[in-house]
């Protein structure tokens, strides 16, 4: 088995997680009789190693397919611009006796950094040569060209999207591990203390439940034969504006330490150390996670379960939905006139909303106003119809999760 330096399962990276819990399934019926757990806590011994296992494969296979959609992405942008550069040298040399005409490009401006913005230029070059057309300018590119145009922009649309539902796969795969993790955390240390009251605490069998067995009179176990069981009963209450945790007593503890979170116990920073079994406080807005230790005068022992509450508010990084990626309007001729909105799903979102705002032709850009359209997440497009000639067509994009709207994208412009 590999070397477990501590019991301290909160500091387990997931290789360390996966021994432990290999070792505890391979024994765990062998070792029932002298330990004699719970029903519930030996049908989690029994198959917390697959969970746990099956878990972190998933998460690593979506991370994998992230990246692939992130690489494939890098891809069709770049032929996108190559695309973009060979017809920019073509239309310089057929418009060379149209310099005006020319000019209607903007060839002169770089290449935008935002892909959004790279699109926009791309389709630029197809709006203009078809108003070249209808206009009578001999040089205009051939249907081909612009189809092609169409294409690498449709390419890196569809491109963004399958990267955004990746990314949301990921998210939401490591989300699920994490919790596990968390879990089965609980349940070691519930493991631990049945152990230590079952066996005592310098038994060589811990070692087959993952664990280090104490050592009398010195360190080991994550801190000695004699430093204080981890607290159970570790509870908190909500009493608007103030949060009350409780603990029961831990035998032979002169002081307690909570702490707490803001990052789902990647850090944790120190909110109360005393001697009283409770604490309490009122809370910012957002969500926290919270766990205690007990101390005597060899350190301190194990941490309790953690707990999570989060305080009505602005909610945390990477809970609401992020904003759509390329926002973006086209207007439509076929079967009917019509303004084509598009924007990337944004992750963590079930639905989508749409913003709309209408001004004359060439009036100073809107606000956002409070008329909205809802639609699915599944079409990442919706198709204006109520259009008039002589207006330019204001749209924002946001998602949704659970009535909660995340960021916005836009505004994105047509017009007719």
């Amino acid at each position: 088995m590999e070397i477990i330096l501590a019991n301290d399962f909160t500091n387990d990276t997931l290789g360390r997680r996966g021994v432990r819990l290999m070792e505890i399934q391979n024994n765990i019926v062998a070792l029932q009789p002298s330990l004699n757990v719970s029903p519930a806590l030996f049908n989690w011994a029994t198959t917390c190693y697959d969970i746990f296992t099956e878990a972190r494969v998933t998460s690593s296979t979506e991370l994998g397919e992230k990246e692939g959609a992130t690489t494939e992405l890098d891809i069709k942008e770049t032929i996108m611009r190559e695309t973009y550069t060979d017809i920019r040298g073509i239309l310089l040399a057929r418009y060379v006796d149209h310099p005006g005409h020319l000019d209607d490009f903007n060839f002169d401006n770089a290449f935008p950094d935002k892909t959004k913005d790279r699109m926009d230029k791309v389709l630029s070059v197809v709006k203009v040569s078809e108003r070249h057309q209808a206009a009578g300018v001999p040089c205009v590119l051939p249907h081909e060209m612009l189809d092609r145009l169409r294409n690498v922009v449709a390419d890196v649309r569809g491109a963004y999207e399958q990267r955004d539902i990746e990314k949301y796969e990921s998210k939401h795969a490591t989300r699920v591990l994490w919790e596990i993790y968390e879990a089965d955390s609980a349940r070691l240390a519930e493991l631990l203390n049945w152990a230590k009251v079952m066996w005592g605490r310098y038994d060589v069998r811990f070692e087959l439940i993952g664990m280090v067995p104490m050592t009398p009179g010195g360190q080991g176990g994550g801190g000695g034969g004699a430093v204080p069981l981890a607290p159970v009963g570790f509870d908190l209450k909500w009493l608007d504006p103030t949060l009350k945790f409780t603990w029961m007593p831990v035998e032979g503890a002169t002081s307690y330490q909570l702490a707490f979170s803001v990052d789902g116990g990647g850090s944790w920073e120190e909110l109360y150390s005393g001697a009283e079994a409770g604490f309490d406080y009122e809370p910012p807005a957002g969500l926290r996670q919270y766990r205690v230790r007990a101390r005597n005068a060899n350190g301190f022992g194990d941490w309790s379960v953690m707990l999570d509450h989060e305080v009505e508010g602005e909610p945390p990084a990477g809970e609401w939905p992020s904003a759509p990626t390329m926002l973006g309007v086209e207007l439509m001729s076929e079967p009917s006139e019509f303004m084509r909105v598009f924007y990337g799903i944004p992750g963590g979102s079930d639905s989508i909303s749409l913003y709309r705002a209408v001004v004359p032709n060439g009036d100073p850009a809107p606000e956002r106003p409070a008329v909205v359209y809802e639609t699915g997440i599944g079409d990442p497009q919706y198709a204006d119809t109520d259009i008039e000639a002589g207006n330019d067509y204001y749209y924002w994009a946001c998602g949704v999760k659970d009535g909660i709207e995340g960021d916005f994208a836009g505004p994105a412009m047509g017009t007719v």
